[in-house]
């Protein structure tokens, strides 16, 4: 039996196609076991920290030609030279290229790095934010500068090109382009002057390198709102590229969408798909309620518009 987390993958692999579902699990729980030894290490290091230097500035990785790729400056810091840990605060980790040009950039309010693993775990607020302009922000923070991967464990917000996602949990691997929200997970968006809102208990974000914000699919109990209309289904795939959600009913509950301007109607079906730049609807196995006389006009298993 999967469990809902890979149930979820899945679901997700089959709307990104190229998505590896059970690679990305496997690297996922290695860097959660990573994450909470760091965590567990931070209280035992800060008690140990004694006169810490000011401004300080110190390499972690280099490029192979010796080029620095990833360096803390911290205004207050304490290297640990024998375990390989530093603590820091008031923390700025930086990725360079090696052109010099910053990659990608992590501010902390406090953080222990292992100088070893090229990973850290932050205390308090921490925001990353990258080249292609996704921004990343959320309290106690784990981090790797040698994955690319960021899991936040409290108020998650990430933006990228105009859309917002917010929840209580996340991962964002940066390399692979796909964020995990879960807890709470809310996306706000807008197309061509008209918003939209999802909501679900978790959802996958699938971001390219060039800030192409692509793909959200959204599950568990899943809520929609776009220019009047409302709507609540199983699970549901936003698609930037065409300005499309499609809604997904459950066994014995279909997708409802409905119409709160002037014609006030309700649709249901297995699958409904709409589009946050238009008027257009389509339902699979659909059946449609007037509000305005209680008409109800079931449709054929081939749907309508």
């Amino acid at each position: 039996m999967r469990s809902f987390i890979e149930m979820v993958l899945l679901f997700a692999a089959v709307t990104a196609h190229a998505f590896d579902s059970a690679a990305w699990l496997g690297q996922r729980a290695l860097l959660d076991r990573e994450a909470e030894r760091l965590r567990a290490e931070y209280p035992r290091f800060r008690e140990r920290v004694t006169t810490p230097a000011e401004n300080v500035t110190i390499p972690v990785e280099n490029h192979p030609d010796g080029s620095v790729k990833t360096s803390v400056f911290a205004r207050r810091a304490y290297i640990f030279i024998q375990e390989g840990y530093v603590w820091a605060e008031g923390v700025t980790i930086r990725q360079l290229g090696r052109d010099g040009s910053e990659e990608s950039r992590l501010e902390a309010d406090n953080c222990l790095v292992d100088r070893s693993t090229k990973s850290g775990w932050t205390e308090g607020r921490a925001r990353a934010k990258y080249r292609d302009q996704v921004d990343l922000e959320g309290e106690n923070v784990y981090f790797s500068a040698a994955e690319e991967y960021v899991k936040i464990f409290t108020n998650t917000v990430l933006r990228a090109e105009g859309r917002e996602l917010r929840s209580v949990r996340a991962d964002y691997d940066r390399r692979a382009g796909v964020a995990m929200f879960d807890g709470d997970v809310k996306l706000h968006g807008s197309e061509k002057g008209r918003e939209y809102d999802l909501a679900a208990a978790q959802a996958f974000a699938f971001v390219s390198g060039d800030n192409d914000f692509r793909r959200v699919v959204a599950l568990g109990g899943v809520n929609v709102a776009s220019d009047g209309r409302t709507g609540r289904c199983d699970r549901a795939v936003y698609t930037r590229r065409d300005s499309r959600i499609v809604m997904y009913g459950a066994d014995g509950e279909p997708a409802m969408l409905a119409d709160g301007g002037g014609s006030k109607g309700t649709v249901s079906g297995s699958r409904i798909t709409f589009w946050t730049d238009s008027e257009e609807v389509e339902i699979v196995d659909s059946a449609i309620t007037m509000d305005a006389d209680g008409l109800k006009m079931p449709q054929g298993p081939g749907g309508g518009k």
